[in-house]
């Protein structure tokens, strides 16, 4: 897993909180301490534990519940939005507030972790001192003072930090942009300005130069050397009569641009929505990349697994937990029988909800024709979905899973919402699809090696000639019970050559002679228990096959 910096100073000592116990759980021992020891130094009064994987918290919370709990997704063996599931179900009680940490913002991440209700998902890197923001909010908002289930308002699309020590220039600003519906918040001073930015994490800055305590130079010097906002646009606020080497200096910082004051309104929010736009294309392509470091790590996922059952378990997971669906269907096609299986993530709106698979021979018929997958955007408009009754999905995506010569499956994730998967989702499902692929042709050629190995060894060892199997250097490496016998008294042993005597002495030489003509060898030996075999040794791949059949007896 990726881990941010951790080299900052710990959030000062605050005492106004409540007793609290909070949970960190990170299979990097030193992230966990590091969050421990700067969450803790909130408040004296605060009960904070630490553990490195999914059992190991359970472990740790047997005797008594939680408040707060902050976890990384990716661990081994339990995810974060798995742990959260089992921390609710405690019988003194679940967490009142959950925070996810994933290094990949992947599409439907944040609608699985809401459907779990995860209240906070954030992205690495992470400051300390941002978690640390996050705890104070929650704590404060878990005060017995505050009304029970209060929702948070949906915000706009986009948060704007402004950052202005002059106060009529924040009151003009203010006016404008909210009157655009953006999000704003505010400081009046650069040391101010980094805490904001780095607790709120916003989209866009507009940066004021002549702030006390940091000016706008230094600030924007440290944002551009800090991995979790390199990248956020800033669009300096400068007064008409700065020295062109200044703005320069602006500009080779990496201010993205720049308005001078007084700011005519229409520029300045024409600049805003340029920045925007070029943040949203350039978020997108960071996305993407982190999708594509994702997907080896599914990969290994599925090439661990050898029974299909497993794998198919494995398939469902994590789609469905990548692309935030709240079910998946998964139908392999096999010689003996088609086998379905569903995954659904709980919820309390579906709890009566029995999952069934509708007839999908008309999408396996379609995918087979047409070789790609689609997006159904409502289920109510599209015959294609036969839903079953009190089934919720409104939107699927569906995608074949085609192995080397022929299709092997069908995997289709179901969502509640009309028009939630999208074109990219269903790049990024068949991306995983041909992954499982081959995991699944995998997993049957061992199947099928392991049955033809099972057949094998019940012919070799109930027939009633010898046979013993030898490897390209004439080492032995099986023999059956029939040759076990035939060679009792003499010393045969698995992994090495037959030692010269007696008969062996000529059932040696058919094998020198197989390996210099690469061709079968045969001959009559009298054995020393006065019978005759014909031995036949016949060269195979990376060895030699030697054949005992009794012919007569001597008198």
């Amino acid at each position: 897993m990726q881990n941010s910096s951790m080299d900052i100073d710990e959030p000062a000592i605050v005492t106004d909180l409540h007793k609290a116990r909070i949970l960190i759980v990170d299979d990097n021992p030193s992230t966990a301490m590091t969050l421990a020891r700067a969450v803790a130094r909130i408040s004296p009064r605060l009960d904070v534990i630490s553990a490195t994987d999914g059992e190991m918290a359970l472990e740790q919370v047997k005797g008594e519940s939680v408040d707060l709990v902050i976890t990384d997704m990716m661990m081994p063996g339990m995810n974060g939005l798995e742990l959260i599931e089992k921390l609710r179900l405690h019988p003194a009680g679940g967490p009142t507030y959950t925070i996810l940490i994933t290094a990949y913002d992947v599409p439907g991440l944040k609608e699985s972790a809401r459907r779990v209700k995860v209240n906070e998902t954030m992205i690495k890197p992470i400051h300390p001192e941002r978690i640390c923001q996050v705890v104070r909010k929650a704590l404060e908002e878990m005060e017995p003072a505050q009304s029970a289930g209060q929702s948070q308002e949906a915000r706009p699309a986009f948060k704007l930090l402004v950052a202005d020590d002059n106060p009529s220039n924040m009151v003009l600003l203010t006016r404008y942009l909210q009157g655009e519906g953006y999000d704003l918040v505010t400081a009046c001073d650069g040391v101010e300005t980094l805490e904001v930015m780095r607790a709120e994490m916003p989209d866009l800055l507009l940066l004021d130069v002549n702030m006390p305590g940091k000016d706008g130079f230094q600030v924007l010097q440290e944002i551009r050397s800090d991995p979790a906002t390199e990248h956020l646009p800033v669009i300096i606020l400068t007064a008409a009569r700065l020295d062109p080497a200044d703005m320069q200096l602006a500009l080779n910082l990496g201010a993205d641009d720049y308005v001078t004051k007084p700011f005519d309104r229409r520029e300045l929010l024409a600049r805003i929505r340029t920045k925007l736009r070029v943040k949203q294309a350039e978020d997108t392509v960071r996305r993407r990349n982190k999708e594509l470091s994702l997907l080896p790590e599914i990969g290994r996922e599925l090439s661990a697994r050898t029974s299909l059952t497993d794998l198919a378990d494995v398939i469902l997971r994590r789609t469905v937990e990548t692309l935030g669906a709240f079910m998946g269907h998964l139908i392999m096609l096999e010689p003996q029988g088609n086998s379905q299986k569903t995954y659904r993530i709980p919820s309390e709106k579906q709890e009566n909800f029995t999952p069934e698979i509708p007839d999908l021979a008309p999408l396996l018929k379609q995918v087979n024709d047409t070789r790609q997958g689609f997006v159904i955007g409502d289920t109510g408009k599209d015959a294609r979905w036969p839903a079953a009754m009190g089934d919720p999905s409104r939107s699927l995506v569906v995608v074949p899973i085609f192995g080397r010569f022929d299709l092997l499956g069908l995997l289709a994730l179901a969502h509640e919402q009309p028009e939630y998967f999208s074109q990219e989702h269903m790049l990024l499902l068949q991306a995983i699809a041909s992954q499982a692929a081959i995991a699944m042709e995998n997993a049957r050629l061992f199947t099928t090696m392991k049955q033809e190995r099972q057949r094998l060894n019940v012919v070799l060892q109930n027939t009633t000639d010898a046979i013993l199997i030898f490897d390209a250097e004439k080492k032995m490496s099986m023999a059956n019970t029939a040759a076990q016998k035939l060679f009792k008294g003499h010393e045969i042993e698995l992994g090495k050559p037959l030692q010269t005597r007696f008969e062996n002495t000529l059932l040696i030489g058919l094998l020198d002679q197989a390996q210099v003509t690469d061709a079968c060898q045969s001959c009559l030996i009298a054995w020393s228990n006065k019978q005759t075999y014909n031995v036949l040794v016949t060269p195979v791949e990376d060895g030699y096959v030697a054949t005992l059949h009794e012919t007569s007896s001597r008198g």
